[in-house]
């Protein structure tokens, strides 16, 4: 072994602490791997270094975050010593907080909460109520072996010796009311903490010692020491303090067969390191986990895609997309190409004629471009109950992901019974999902708004549903959220088997066929402005349900390549890929006119709405 592999450079303690340097590497390190790191346990790290290096994280099967505050370090004997403050941060509504000191518990309970945990380095201090034992690494300067080590007491339980009162409001404060009519939150004597610290450590270390070993390429020596808890220091006067329960220690040291660790007889060497995440085998597939993203037409799912692309590359996690177009021309897949290999299957839909393309299609993309994560953008007209079908003859090529689809609060009718609020292939869309994007959230009032969210979670209360401005969500929340659900190692709602009465069987597993749905293409050779285009629209008649395309715009005197976006009444145009050289527009609706024509300016009358949702 040596720690050149994991940090290709001398140690050089007088320069600066080198611990928070080797805890760097080992993080990094095994998160350029993110398969491995998943099987390890790991959940997500985040480092914080305002005031000092820290790091918060998450690792399965807790929901806690785990934190890492540097201290010190020191050097003895041709080695350093680094020490680290453990922390362990439950959710505001975990019950495993009413555990720990009241103090710990009014932090949680307050609004800053979460954002002093996310910038732990920052906020150390005040969250040292929340910290729980050390964490140690000791390395040799000439890179030879590496120790880690947890410490923590078995419980750390604080007694109060005065108990914590209820306030009363009564302002008497002498030792007769205090003993005999007050309430007691912690009575004299009782236990203002308990908590089994390094139970809740475990996992973390766990984790961290296990990446240690994978990285070096080592089989490690493994220690457990019990040691009495030092409670040198603590002030006679408080009104609380800690209970002399035994501490325990874990060592776990690569390189040089153990030499570093002087065992007493005491210790107790053990065969394995114990707390290690057991991997499930879909974990340690090499096959990508494949997502679904439906909506209807226009509800904005290539604008959502576009940013969850943007979410992905930036944590290095690549995704790979297949696009599926209800027309001969692909715009979305032309607007998605950047960092991300897009497959494009263009004339027909995947949920029923296309169904037989998809395979060779994914398996194109997969040897052109090796992802963690395919996403399947299907056209708007899409049932995801037919391209679930589908993908059950695709197992050897991606494990399943989830279902996305995207909802439009521009679009819906506000109807009272879910029938009323969404039908056909809209409903299928929503009832299918596992997380559903409540989009254009800015479009309407508040109030509606709301009402929208009701509605959506009257049709399918399992799935998590995220509010969306022009495509933009709390991105953190989607991932953690699929993050959750296979760590649950439970099928997706979506996958789970469900019982209808035969008339939704059929509703259910119905397509845009059956509904009359059909494609326009336009070719726009020429210039054209905002007015033609609306008498275009107007043209296409009342059934027109989405149209889209890329022109040339005759605006103030210039000519700007732009893309149009038609749906639900609304017209909007966005600069034009540079490197796109069609010109066109295409028309997606019901009964729509064989021929419709580029409209020079004037030739109809110009009513000053758009079909379908007038003013």
């Amino acid at each position: 072994m040596h720690l050149h592999s994991l940090l290709p450079r001398p140690l050089n303690p007088h320069a600066g602490p080198e611990s928070p340097s080797i805890l760097t590497a080992l993080l990094s390190g095994i998160h350029l791997n993110r398969r491995q790191a998943r099987a390890l346990g790991w959940r997500g790290v985040r480092p914080s270094a305002l005031k000092g290096p820290a790091w918060t994280c998450r690792v399965a099967p807790l929901p806690h975050v785990f934190g890492l505050v540097f201290l010190d370090e020191y050097v003895e004997k041709d080695a350093l010593h680094g020490t680290f403050a453990a922390c362990v941060f439950p959710d505001a509504q975990d019950a495993l907080l009413d555990s720990f000191p009241l103090q710990a518990l009014a932090i949680a309970l307050g609004p800053d909460y979460a954002h002093a945990v996310r910038e732990l380095s920052a906020h150390a201090e005040a969250l040292s109520p929340f910290c729980l034992g050390h964490v140690n690494i000791a390395a040799a300067l000439d890179g030879s072996w590496l120790s880690l080590s947890l410490s923590a007491p078995a419980r750390q339980r604080i007694v109060s010796l005065e108990g914590i009162a209820v306030p009363d409001g009564t302002g008497k404060t002498d030792a007769a009311h205090t003993a005999h009519e007050q309430q007691w939150i912690v009575p004299p004597g009782g236990l203002e903490c308990d908590i089994p610290a390094f139970r809740l450590l475990l996992r973390f270390f766990a984790a961290l010692a296990g990446t240690a070993c994978s990285l070096l390429d080592e089989t490690p020596t493994v220690h457990l020491r019990k040691m009495p808890l030092a409670l040198q220091g603590w002030p006679q006067s408080s009104k609380a303090c800690p209970t002399a329960r035994p501490c325990w220690q874990m060592r776990l040291t690569v390189g040089l067969g153990g030499a570093p660790y002087c065992a007493s007889k005491e210790d107790k060497q053990l065969s394995r390191l114990p707390g290690r995440y057991s991997p499930r085998p879909d974990e340690l597939s090499s096959l990508p986990v494949m997502h679904i993203l439906t909506g209807f037409l226009g509800s904005g799912k290539t604008t959502f895609l576009r940013r969850w692309l943007d979410f992905l590359n930036g944590r290095e996690q690549y995704a790979a997309v297949i696009q599926n177009e209800f027309g001969k021309i692909g715009l979305d897949a032309a607007l998605t190409r950047s960092e991300t290999h897009v497959e494009a299957l263009d004339e027909g839909c995947v949920c029923c004629s296309l169904a037989d393309t998809l395979r060779p299609g994914l398996q194109r993309l997969l040897d052109t471009a090796p992802a963690e994560q395919v996403i399947l953008e299907t056209t708007g007209l899409a049932n995801p109950a037919n391209v679930l079908r589908t993908l059950t003859e695709l197992t050897d090529l991606v494990q399943p992901g989830l279902i996305i689809t995207v909802a439009d609060a521009l679009e819906w009718s506000g109807g009272i019974a879910p029938a009323q609020n969404f039908d056909g292939v809209r409903l299928a869309q929503i009832e299918q999902a596992d997380v559903i994007i409540a989009n254009k959230a800015d479009a309407v009032t508040e109030k509606r708004f709301q009402e929208f969210l009701h509605a959506l979670r009257a049709v399918n209360g399992k799935a998590c549903i995220l509010p969306a401005v022009q495509g933009n969500i709390a991105f953190a929340r989607l991932d953690a959220f699929l993050t959750g659900w296979q760590d649950k190692r439970n099928p997706a709602p979506s996958r789970q088997p469900r019982l209808y009465d035969m008339a939704r069987v059929r509703e259910c597993s119905g397509t845009h066929a059956d509904e009359g749905f059909s494609s326009r293409t336009v070719p726009m050779p020429a210039p054209v402005d905002e007015h033609s285009l609306r008498q275009m629209l107007q043209a296409a008649g009342t059934g027109l349900c989405r149209a889209k395309g890329i022109v040339n715009l005759r605006h103030e005197g210039s000519i700007l390549p732009v893309v149009v976006q038609y749906a639900a009444g609304r017209l909007e145009f966005e600069q034009a890929p540079d490197d796109e050289a069609g010109r066109y527009m295409v028309f997606i609706g019901i009964d729509l006119p064989d021929g419709i024509k580029n409209v020079p300016p004037g030739s109809l009358a110009d009513s000053g709405t758009c079909p379908a949702h007038p003013a």
